[in-house]
């Protein structure tokens, strides 16, 4: 059975004391092993090593690891400017502890270091707690690295954190105090059991941007603007050294890999850049989050039932900084209820640790770990029913109701925005739509003409467009009317997409014009394809007209293309097609 005792400090003598004495010598007393970890608001070292001295003289074979935190959990409550000191003592597991420097620009290789030097020197491991300093290291490219050549099983943890500038976070053991550097605490037992689990309680606020150009950590530009735009223009807010906290509770939200990040700019540079400590890649699409509280109530009420039916011993928690900033005097919400379950320890963090066999460096979230050694034991219906979290409005219908009202605004901003983007969206496809065929129009078509001239341009890659014309289509309308006209037309749109590949642009030029564009096509390939192209049409039979014809001309790229050049020669290769007496393929040989 594990045994949790949290002792708030006040000094080396109370401590001591404790030790030799108090209730943290009864529950060491008839332990295997001891994981001490410290907490503390300030990166004082000369403290830090008076401390964990006291213990490693009185509880030698104790493994002491610890971090500076935005934030301390002691018995499930925030503390603020505290250092807490966390025993869990184990009957029968072991607990390995691995601590490595890290210099800027090494991390993945230090990660892969420290995931192989773990995997050769543990077995039977169950867990692994990870701290880490990203305010001075890439911890994402760090994650990356232990994933290589670590074990499949949970690891988790949090970046360590600073009150103040952002600049002094430390992670240490008894030995060792890193400003750059990482500390693994590695479970192993065949009696021990984990429960891993976290949540985010984000929703997304603004429309869908995109990242179009990152730097290492930095995101500088989105939608091809400087990435500080966002926040200027939706929050108003400066890009002074007050940034980070005015930017807290408002994360870039992006899903990768089925999940939902949040991604928490830290600072603003001169050219409007934003610094994170968590990795964004290029492409990548997000929005504008913001924390809905009745939202993080919900998945926390979730979480701690999870916790019940696991019926851990101790429960450590590692929150976003982001959290506590969010929910102010609400934020022991969502952590004082797992005190009920089990002891409750942990702290408030710049970025978590999380996953097995993919490790994610989250921003926002809260992860919650509960560890038993031994068989759980079933709760009664009277432990379960004190387990709820409680709201603001059950304590006090009057208090905190900014909170609510904050969260009832989100809902009609979602809302709404939402609906602004189905319109824009039914807008922008009516725009480069042509009405009567469905395909995509001149204006499309133009842009995909020059996007596809970068893209030649720059990777070196083929591509090639087939120009296509109704042979004498004037008849059609003559003889039969414009609406039979339309209806050929309609139907001919259907022979070329259903004659098409999906990456190919189909679209009506004018007329009784229509362009196909080909990516990553020769132009010997395009005459092979616009040949099934004029054998499908040849072969339809319309109604009303019977059997009709097209003439084709073909082109591809060549270095110094532009679009009117490139399409220039598509329609001379028509033109020559037509005279040639129609119905025929004609290529424009250009090179």
């Amino acid at each position: 059975m594990i045994q949790h005792i949290t002792h708030i400090f006040e000094g080396l003598e109370t401590l001591v004391s404790e030790m030799w004495s108090g209730k943290i010598a009864r529950a060491t007393e008839n332990s295997q092993v001891q994981l001490v970890q410290i907490y503390c608001a300030e990166a004082n070292r000369a403290q830090i090593s008076a401390i964990t001295l006291a213990i490693k003289t009185i509880l030698p074979s104790a493994v002491v690891v610890g971090a500076t935190t935005v934030g301390e959990v002691a018995h499930g409550r925030l503390m603020t400017s505290q250092t807490i000191i966390g025993f869990t003592c184990f009957e029968s597991s072991n607990v390995d502890v691995f601590a490595t420097e890290c210099s800027n620009g090494d991390e993945h290789n230090v990660g892969a270091e420290l995931g192989q030097r773990i995997s050769d020197n543990t077995t039977n491991a169950v867990g692994m707690l990870l701290l880490s300093t990203p305010l001075s290291i890439d911890a994402s490219s760090l994650l990356q690295g232990i994933e290589s050549t670590l074990g499949d099983f949970p690891v988790f943890g949090g970046g360590a954190g600073d009150y103040a500038a952002m600049k002094n976070s430390l992670v240490f053991t008894d030995a060792d105090q890193f400003s750059k550097g990482a500390v693994a605490v590695v479970f192993s037992g065949d009696d021990l059991h984990i429960e891993a689990n976290t949540y985010l309680g984000w929703r997304p606020l603004s429309r869908s941007m995109q990242v179009t150009e990152v730097g290492g950590l930095s995101v500088k530009r989105v939608d091809d603007e400087p990435a500080f735009e966002v926040y200027r223009r939706y929050l108003n807010l400066p890009a002074d050294d007050q940034f980070f906290v005015n930017a807290l509770e408002f994360p870039f939200l992006l899903e990768r890999d089925g999940q939902l990040l949040a991604r928490v700019p830290v600072a603003v540079d001169e050219h409007g850049a934003l610094q994170f400590v968590a990795d964004i890649r290029e492409g990548e699409h997000f929005r504008i989050g913001y924390g809905d509280i009745d939202l993080v109530t919900e998945d926390a009420k979730q979480l701690h039932d999870v916790m019940v039916q696991f019926d851990p011993q101790v429960i450590f928690l590692y929150t976003c900084g982001c959290r506590r900033f969010l929910m102010q005097e609400d934020v022991d919400l969502e952590t004082q209820p797992f005190e009920a379950v089990a002891p409750t320890f942990g702290f408030y963090t710049y970025g978590e640790f999380f996953g097995s066999s993919s490790l994610s460096l989250l921003n926002s979230t809260m992860v919650a770990i509960g560890l038993r050694e031994g068989e759980k034991v079933q709760r009664d219906q009277r432990d379960t029913r004190q387990l709820p979290i409680s709201s603001p409005d059950e304590r006090d219908p009057y208090a905190n109701k900014h909170a609510r009202v904050v969260s009832k605004l989100l809902r009609f901003i979602d809302v709404v925005t939402s609906e602004l983007e189905a319109s824009m969206h039914e807008i922008t496809k009516l725009s480069i739509t042509d009405r009567l065929t469905q395909l995509v129009n001149r204006i499309r078509l133009d842009r995909v003409l020059d996007e596809q001239i970068e893209i030649a341009n720059r990777y070196q890659t083929p591509f090639a467009i087939i120009l296509l014309d109704v042979d004498h289509f004037k008849q059609v309308n003559d003889t039969h009317g414009h609406l039979v006209g339309d209806d050929v037309l309609v139907r001919l749109a259907q022979i070329l997409m259903t004659n098409t590949r999906s990456v190919d642009v189909v679209g009506r030029w004018g007329g009784e014009e229509f362009l196909i564009i080909a990516p990553n096509t020769s132009i010997d390939e395009a005459a092979i394809f616009a040949e099934k192209l004029r054998l499908a049409l040849a072969g339809t039979e319309f109604p009303v007209v019977g059997y009709k014809t097209g003439s084709f001309g073909v082109t591809g790229f060549v270095p110094g293309d532009n679009l009117g050049t490139l399409v220039a020669r598509a329609d001379a290769a028509l033109y020559i097609a037509k005279k040639a007496g129609r119905n025929q393929v004609k290529v424009d040989q250009v090179t």
